[in-house]
């Protein structure tokens, strides 16, 4: 038996205005809208029929500042950075976005921002909506407007967050729980990360992070390799880096 389309869309929606259970965190919600889009796309020929599927490697430009702004996205598998730089050419990274995430509003009319643009964290697979086609999409689908929200409000807590380490922390504390929070599968091992992808993270020089690993690796917390840093005291890293568990 096929989905109820609309009634898959009504689910996944009410999970956060409806709701009345405590929710598990914006990541899973985001995943509810892999699983809705992945199905309307099975099953409603007119859906799929406007979208393009693109794959980006590690390290390559997902969108243009004037893509963001003619295009809707939605980050399928993956990570996408969104970056933006200044006079001197700095880069920052201002958000990580996880599968789910829908971005470019853009192309829905609103108001961009010229200096915004998307780079693959690591391997990816995104959903491209012309403009043309975005601001009807979202009203005829509810789930791409619930989406984006969603990504509002995840762009918005990790800006609280990095702000929160600017004011707080030093930037050894801060590259040490970024090194804790890379390493997503508890394996003690980052891979294919640069010194520069972390220095863009922080909003510093890469020199500056180059630096601060090496007194890392002096005190014994880690281990250096090409695109690759091995933790080897992770619980002092947490200390260091002010990431306590409750």
């Amino acid at each position: 038996m096929k989905t109820n389309l609309r009634e898959f869309q009504n689910i996944a929606t009410a999970g956060v205005f409806n709701s009345t259970q405590p929710q598990t965190g914006g990541n899973l919600r985001l995943n509810s809208v892999t699983q809705t889009l992945t199905a309307l796309r099975e099953e409603d020929p007119a859906f799929d029929k406007v979208i393009v599927t693109q794959r980006f490697e590690r390290g390559r430009l997902v969108a243009s500042a004037e893509a963001m702004a003619s295009r809707m996205f939605v980050l399928m598998s993956g990570r996408v950075n969104l970056l933006c730089t200044n006079n001197e050419g700095r880069r920052l990274v201002i958000a990580t976005l996880e599968p789910g995430a829908i971005f470019g509003e853009g192309a829905l009319g609103t108001t961009s921002d010229p200096n915004v643009f998307a780079e693959a964290a690591e391997d990816s697979a995104v959903w491209t909506i012309p403009a043309s086609e975005a601001r009807s999409m979202t009203m005829q689908y509810p789930i791409l407007g619930w989406g984006m929200l969603q990504t509002y409000g995840m762009r918005l807590m990790q800006v609280e967050n990095s702000l929160e380490d600017v004011a707080y922390k030093k930037l050894p504390e801060r590259l040490a729980a970024l090194l804790v929070e890379l390493d997503t599968d508890q394996s003690g091992t980052i891979k294919g990360v640069s010194h520069q992808a972390l220095a863009d993270r922080l909003g510093t020089y890469r020199e500056t992070v180059s630096a601060i690993l090496r007194d890392f690796k002096r005190q014994g917390l880690v281990e250096l390799g090409y695109r690759r840093i091995k933790l080897v005291d992770t619980e002092t890293l947490r200390d260091v880096g002010g990431l306590w568990e409750w």
